[in-house]
C-alpha cells in the first residue's frame, strides 16, 4: 500500500483511534514527571485518580465504590475465576466467544455447559434461557457483543432471568463499552469488565471493572493490591473491596486517556453515538446486499452491533488492503466495524472498492 494511499479506518473492533485530546491527557502527566516525579506521582494519587473514579463510576451508571481500574479485561477475569474456584463451579459459556472469555474457566477445571450457534451468528439464546432456568449452571459468563460476528446480546433480559433464578452473570463489555450505553443500574449483572483500548478509544494498557456488593461479600477476591488497604490512625488496615483487583502501581497515563475518552463520550452522548454507528451499520449493509458475498448473519439489524463480518474470498481482503480500507482479516473473514468517527463517505469507499470486484 502506498504510503499516499487515504486511509478509511474500519477496524475499532481491533483498536479504536485515539484523538489529540485523549492523547494529550497522558502527554500532559508524563511532563510534570520530568522535572517533579514523585511529587507529580503523589499529586495524581492524592487528587486525580478519585476524580478518574467518579467519572468512570458515572459512565457505568455505578456507585463509585463499587468500581476498578484493571490492566484489561482477561486479567481481572482471571482472577475473578480464583475467587468463584471451589464456590461455584458449573458455568455456561458460549463456544464462540473470545477465547479470553472461557479459558480462564477451562483451565481451573470449571465444569462447562457450552452454548452452541446454529448458524455461525446467532447465539442459541434457548438453550441459555433454558440453562438458567433450570439451574443446571451457577453462573453465565459471556460478551455481550460477539467478536467474530457482531452478535448484540439483550443483557438486561439475560441479567433479569439470571437474578430472579439465582444465577451469576458476568459479562465482557469490551467490544461494547464506549459504542452503546452501558448502565449497570439499569440490568442485573454481578460482574461487567472490559478493556479501554477498542471502543472506548483510550489506548493499551487499561480496562474497568464493576463489581455487585452482593459478589463481593460472597466471593471476596483472592488477589491483593495497594489499594486493598485504607490508613486508619496511622496504620494500614485491610479493606476487601473490588479495589483488590487493582494493581499496586496504577498506570496513571492509561487512566489520564481513559478519563479524556470518557469526556469526550460525554459530550457525543453514548446514545447517539450507537444511533449513528447503527445508521453507518444498515448503510454497509444495504449495499451490499445486492452484491454476490458471503455474511455472517442477516442483512438486517436484528440483534447486530456495528461489527459486520463477511468471508474473505476471491481476494476481497487484499484488494481493501491495497485501497487503503483498514478491517481485521484472519481465518477466512473480514471484519468491519464501524464507530462515531467514520462517516457516510468512507462505507461508499468501502462499497465501491468491493464493487470493483464484483461489477
Amino acid at each position: 500500500m502506498s504510503t499516499a494511499t487515504k486511509i478509511t479506518y474500519l477496524n475499532t473492533a481491533a483498536c479504536g483511534l485515539v484523538n489529540e485530546a485523549t492523547r494529550r491527557a497522558g502527554v500532559s502527566l508524563y511532563e510534570g514527571f520530568e522535572q517533579n516525579g514523585s511529587m507529580h506521582a503523589e499529586h495524581w494519587r492524592f487528587n486525580e485518580q478519585d476524580r478518574i473514579r467518579q467519572h468512570l463510576a458515572d459512565f457505568l451508571g455505578a456507585p463509585v465504590a463499587n468500581v476498578a481500574f484493571v490492566p484489561n479485561f482477561s486479567w481481572a477475569l482471571n482472577a475473578v475465576a480464583h475467587a468463584l474456584k471451589g464456590k461455584k463451579n458449573r458455568v455456561a459459556l458460549y463456544k464462540n466467544d473470545y477465547p479470553s472469555v472461557p479459558e480462564p474457566f477451562r483451565l481451573l477445571g470449571f465444569d462447562i455447559t457450552w452454548i452452541d450457534t446454529p448458524d455461525g451468528f446467532n447465539v442459541d439464546i434457548e438453550q441459555l434461557e433454558n440453562c438458567i432456568r433450570n439451574r443446571s449452571v451457577d453462573m453465565v459468563v459471556i460478551s455481550q457483543v460477539q467478536w467474530t460476528s457482531g452478535y448484540k446480546l439483550d443483557i438486561a433480559m439475560i441479567g433479569t432471568l439470571c437474578k430472579a433464578h439465582g444465577v451469576l452473570f458476568i459479562v465482557d463489555a469490551t467490544q461494547s463499552l464506549g459504542a452503546m450505553p452501558v448502565d449497570v443500574s439499569s440490568f442485573p449483572v454481578d460482574v461487567l469488565i472490559s478493556s479501554n483500548y477498542k471502543w472506548m478509544n483510550a489506548g493499551f494498557g487499561t480496562g474497568v471493572m464493576y463489581m455487585a456488593d452482593s459478589f463481593i461479600e460472597e466471593y471476596p477476591p483472592v488477589v491483593i493490591g495497594f489499594n486493598s488497604y485504607t490508613m486508619r490512625d496511622g496504620k494500614w488496615v485491610y479493606e476487601p473491596s473490588v479495589r483488590n483487583y487493582e494493581p499496586g502501581h496504577p498506570n496513571m497515563f492509561g487512566l489520564n486517556l481513559m478519563e479524556a475518552a470518557i469526556l469526550q463520550k460525554n459530550k457525543l452522548g453514548l446514545a447517539a453515538i450507537e444511533q449513528h454507528n447503527h445508521t453507518l451499520t444498515a448503510l454497509l449493509l444495504e449495499g451490499l446486499k445486492e452484491l454476490p458475498l458471503s455474511l455472517v448473519g442477516g442483512y438486517d439489524m436484528q440483534n447486530r452491533s456495528s461489527i459486520v463480518v463477511l468471508k474473505d474470498e476471491n481476494g476481497l481482503g487484499d484488494l481493501l488492503k491495497q485501497h487503503g480500507i483498514i478491517v481485521t482479516k484472519r481465518n477466512g473473514l473480514l471484519r468491519i466495524s464501524i464507530h462515531f468517527y467514520n462517516t457516510p463517505a468512507d462505507i461508499n469507499s468501502f462499497i465501491d472498492c468491493v464493487k470493483t470486484k464484483y461489477l
